[in-house]
């Protein structure tokens, strides 16, 4: 009784008679809300490991570099045919470009600043960027060369999260962090010293801090803005304006915020890797459509669990009828029984999909970078706004397998099912 008491007066008979006819179902009862369950069930763990999967990607990617990149913009030749203030028509019959040049950014501390202040950024680093070359005695190697204040580099691109041995915060004027493709070339560790020679010519003999290693190839060479300043000659300049976002997919319209408040130009990741981001998108529609068809599979098959109870029921619905009961009570008998198996389905399927995902989430595999510990084997991410969307969107489903069977119980006619 005391379970009943908060349904209102006027339900009470229908509820009742709901939970009867539940608790009496027996095994189709349970295979029901099964069906509700394992809907629910496929969408999480779908969802799980594909946006885990689509996380991993996008972090191994993006992680390790800016997601804007400011920098003086590379002009563009224009031929004489195009120019307005010719007095006759000319042509050009070959359009060269110029030749690569360093362009620096002279007034940076203004940029930072104006960059600070538009939504959505996180971080600005002015930061030197360049080609060079490693040697320890002979043998040099190619390597690209990053200057910048090591405590704000770590908040654009990680060096820290990624060292084998030695440090990165705190590097001093004659220190240095290198890959460890690059220390297993030139044979050296940690304390060693090596010779860094830029694109200019300009070289500065540096101790190895640390050694880093991302499990992506060869990297850089990470060292600070006043050594960066000095290898590639600019003085006080600066060549690159490192930006970190917020919203990761948000780049796109900071770089063209940036672009439209100083005279440079910025290059968001996403239009760096327009192949990436698409392939982004198609896993996640893909997760979408097959959640989808999920829903709509199990919401049949509750459908027609709920068709044959009420052809197993149609005698009582017949005495039910003849002993006053109205068709809108009816109705609400069965749709309050696909009420009831969808909401304990649904939160059934929950707890199992969790479970599931948690379980799948345990067995770790070797890591690809050399000193790190190991990864997921199964790289899954537990969404709770995409298990609840799971459990309301298979509610609503089940609802609505549950009008049909039950408007059909509501339009029987009590002296044909009698009889």
């Amino acid at each position: 009784m005391s379970l009943f008491r908060w349904v209102p007066l006027d339900w009470r008979f229908e509820v009742r008679l709901a939970v009867r006819h539940l608790t009496t179902g027996g095994g189709q009862t349970v295979l029901t809300m099964g069906a509700v369950a394992a809907g629910v069930i496929v969408i999480i763990f779908l969802t799980a490991l594909i946006f885990g999967l689509r996380a991993k990607l996008t972090n191994m990617l993006t992680e390790s570099i800016p997601h804007v990149t400011v920098k003086v913009r590379d002009l563009e030749p224009v031929p004489l045919s195009e120019m307005s203030d010719l007095s006759s028509a000319m042509s050009s019959s070959r359009i060269e470009k110029q030749a690569p040049q360093q362009k620096n950014i002279d007034d940076w501390q203004h940029v930072v600043d104006v960059i600070r202040t538009i939504p959505n950024v996180r971080m600005a680093l002015p930061a030197i960027q360049g080609q060079g070359f490693a040697s320890k005695g002979g043998n040099p190697v190619g390597v690209s060369v990053v200057g910048a204040d090591p405590a704000q580099q770590d908040m654009v691109s990680p060096v820290t999260k990624d060292l084998i041995s030695g440090h990165y915060v705190g590097l001093a004027s004659d220190e240095i962090v290198i890959d460890y493709e690059l220390a297993k070339d030139l044979s050296v560790t940690v304390g060693d010293r090596i010779r860094i020679t830029s694109s200019f010519g300009n070289t500065e003999s540096l101790t190895i801090a640390g050694i880093y290693s991302r499990g992506q190839g060869r990297g850089g060479v990470y060292v600070t803005l006043r050594t960066g300043q000095s290898l590639f000659a600019v003085g006080n300049s600066v060549n690159v304006v490192l930006v970190k976002v917020v919203d990761l997919f948000g780049s796109d319209a900071v770089a063209d915020r940036i672009q439209g408040l100083v005279p440079y130009e910025a290059k968001s990741w996403s239009r760096e890797y327009p192949s990436f981001v698409s392939s982004l998108t198609m896993q996640a529609a893909s997760a979408y459509l097959i959640s989808g068809f999920s829903l709509i599979a199990s919401s049949f098959a509750i459908a027609s669990v709920l068709i044959v109870s009420v052809l197993q029921k149609s005698k009582q619905i017949g005495i039910l009828k003849s002993i006053g009961a109205t068709r809108k009570q009816i109705q609400r008998i069965f749709t309050l029984e696909g009420m009831m198996i969808a909401v304990t389905g649904s939160f059934s399927g929950a707890l199992l999909g969790t479970l599931l995902v948690y379980l799948i989430s345990l067995p770790l595999q070797p890591t690809a970078k050399p000193g790190h510990v190991p990864e997921q084997l199964f790289p899954v991410a537990i969404l709770p706004i995409y298990v609840i969307g799971a459990v309301i969107s298979a509610i609503c489903a089940t609802v609505i397998a549950a009008w049909f069977p039950a408007r059909r119980a509501a339009l029987m006619n009590p002296v044909d099912v009698m009889r």
